[in-house]
């Protein structure tokens, strides 16, 4: 018999459709186990890290900026309540509508808050990246009741004085960080230690009340007491102001220092900035640095009084010590002459601070020998920070005299001011050492640091001397000198009147690549007063100005009118004409009235002294960084002057 094949019955699955069924599904159960594997175990940390997050509150808590205060309390830098605008776009339904509100409040274009009321894609959108907003302008958005618009507190740096003081304080960005100035100096002792807060909390991001928690306190900054005096600023800046107006200056700086202490009583600088607006500076933040510190200059005929400080302490001249003075002076290839050309005949020490000789001063220079002179420029502390405790200082160039590039051209430049650069702060410091006595002081602007809470004081700032320069016998016949170089020719009393005066004008021609600008100079001025009795030293320096050159017509001017009221205000008890530090002072006369509280006298400036004989066109002064003032058989012009 022959078999048969059985037929198909329809509708029977076939064996290796159920294969393959079953190994779909066991593939698929592979699957899903792997993705649990993947999402269990593998990626479980990050899970429970992203879970934490969503449910911890970390955050840092800012402590409250120390204030600036001036040496009377005043308040030159402190805090004010402020808010950040936020908006949540997803939950604004017409923002043209809320942009047009909100412009009108905020005092901005309705188009420039558009952006963050349509941003898509974030929960919270600051407004105007992150601006600030005062107390009084957000209570008046949160009555507008606006869904999706919420506030966050903060505050914010705020200089009530605006300009005043601006280059000593410097200033507080967004993000509370102290930039230049006090707020950069002692921006740790200032801006305090910030707290954290560790919390749980719910889906609005609000702390739970009875999770977990960890509290650790900000710790506030201190509040800093200043030497400055804001009434002794004021007057610097405006006399400051007026004097760069009237000349069409650059700029320029004014200090103004206790040289029995080295506390400054006022800094002040132009150009200047608003430090509550530090922001619209941002295309020349070359304005945040302190001039008065940070940018050096060739201090001219000031310098003299260094050149004979150190041949008079040493005895190599005294002031009746005789030279002839030729107007005209060949070293090694080059001429100097003296500033307005003219030969001085036989003269001594004395009437070479009067007469501003350049001739007498590279003279000078030459009896005390290179090692002597460069010796006493480092003893009074130029070519070195002065170690004020101020950002950015800057140390000075002067040039090394046993370096292969010096030469004896450079000690004639150097002893008038040329060839040499210092900063303002390092020129009021040394000449303060002559006021005091001989002593080299640490400058300073921080009196005192306050703690806040309690009130005591946990830093306190003494005078510190830095060496002894000068003996007490030079000081007082070198400051006798410079009586008769401030009030020579007539002028007794007409600077500052009822008091004596001990000062040095200075013309410094400025360096530029190759040489010396011809027409460019800086003019300054640099006294003490009462000569008596030093009380303050003042500093006037102004950059390039264009109408007239010379120290003695620009700076000197404006010393006298900061100096009569510094009088006035200071109650400095008037003096007849004496003879410094010899014999009983003469009767003193009554001083002026001062002005009542609230009032700013501007005294009338003092008559200019004769303008000096036309000079001819200046090539420059003195060789800078080595460049020849003039060329061997030319003849130059050193352009250190009154």
């Amino acid at each position: 018999m022959v078999p048969t094949a059985l037929a198909s019955v329809p509708g029977t699955p076939r064996p290796w459709r159920l294969f393959l069924v079953f190994a779909l599904v066991c593939l698929c159960a592979a699957g899903l186990g792997a993705r649990l594997v993947y999402w269990q175990v593998l990626q479980s940390p990050q899970l429970q890290k992203r879970l934490t997050a969503q449910h911890a509150l970390d955050e840092a808590v800012p402590a409250r900026r120390g204030s600036i205060r001036d040496l009377h309390g005043d308040l030159l830098a402190g805090n004010q309540s402020m808010d950040y605008i936020y908006v949540e776009p997803g939950r604004i339904k017409e923002p043209e509508e809320v942009a047009t509100r909100l412009a009108e409040i905020l005092e901005v274009p309705a188009q420039a808050l558009l952006p963050a009321l349509t941003e898509k894609g974030r929960v919270a959108v600051p407004l105007l990246n992150r601006r600030k907003f005062p107390t009084d302008v957000t209570e008046r958005v949160s009555r507008l009741r606006l869904a999706g618009i919420f506030l966050e507190p903060a505050t914010a740096r705020i200089y009530p004085e605006s300009q005043l003081t601006a280059h000593v304080l410097g200033f507080v960005d967004g993000d509370n960080q102290g930039w230049y100035g006090i707020e950069g100096q002692y921006a740790e002792t200032i801006g305090g230690r910030p707290g954290r807060l560790q919390a749980e909390k719910d889906t609005a991001g609000n702390e739970i009340a009875f999770g977990a928690r960890d509290w650790q306190p900000p710790v506030d900054g201190m509040d800093v007491l200043l030497t400055i005096d804001r009434t002794v600023q004021y007057i610097a800046e405006r006399e400051l102001e007026r004097a760069v107006v009237q000349h069409r200056a650059s700029g320029g700086s004014v200090i103004v220092m206790k040289p029995r202490t080295g506390e400054i009583l006022a800094m002040a600088s132009r150009p200047a900035f608003d430090p509550n607006f530090y922001a619209e500076y941002a295309d020349r933040p070359a304005v945040f640095a302190n001039p008065a510190v940070t940018y050096l200059y060739e201090p001219g005929s000031t310098f003299k009084l260094i050149t004979v400080a150190a041949a008079l302490n040493d005895r190599v001249v005294t002031p009746q010590t005789t030279y002839l003075d030729t107007g005209a002076l060949a070293i090694g290839g080059y001429v100097i002459h003296n500033w307005d050309g003219k030969a001085n005949g036989l003269s001594n020490i004395t009437t070479l601070l009067e007469k501003s000789s350049n001739i007498g001063a590279s003279w000078v220079a030459f009896q005390s020998g290179k090692e002597r002179f460069y010796r006493y420029v480092t003893a009074f502390g130029f070519g070195q920070p002065t170690g004020i405790d101020l950002q950015g200082e800057a140390k000075g160039i002067v040039k090394d005299p046993n370096a292969k590039d010096w030469a004896q051209v450079d000690l004639a430049t150097n002893s008038y001011g040329q060839a040499i650069s210092v900063s303002p702060i390092q020129m009021i410091t040394a000449v303060s050492a002559i006021a005091n006595g001989g002593l080299l002081m640490k400058p300073y602007v921080v009196k005192q640091v306050v703690d806040p809470r309690t009130g005591e004081v946990v830093r306190k700032a003494e005078p510190q001397i830095v060496r002894q320069v000068i003996g007490r016998d030079t000081a007082a016949a070198l400051l006798q000198m410079m009586v008769n170089a401030a009030e020579h020719e007539g002028t007794a009393g007409a600077l500052v009147p009822g008091y004596h005066v001990a000062g040095k004008t200075g013309t410094a021609s400025i360096p530029v690549p190759g040489g010396y600008d011809p027409t460019q100079t800086i003019a300054s001025f640099v006294g003490v007063v009462p000569a008596g009795d030093p009380q303050f030293v003042v500093l006037v320096k102004i950059d390039r100005p264009q109408d007239e050159p010379w120290g003695s017509m620009i700076a000197k001017p404006a010393f006298g009118l900061i100096a009569q009221e510094l009088t006035r205000y200071l109650k400095v008890p008037a003096e007849y004409r004496t003879t410094i530090g010899l014999g009983a002072p003469a009767p003193t006369p009554a001083r002026p009235p001062t002005p009542g509280p609230g009032q700013r006298r501007i005294v009338p400036a003092p008559a200019r002294p004769p303008a000096p004989a036309p000079t001819p066109a200046r090539r420059g002064s003195a060789p800078g960084q080595g460049a020849p003032l003039a060329g061997p058989g030319q003849s130059g012009r050193g352009a250190a002057a009154p």
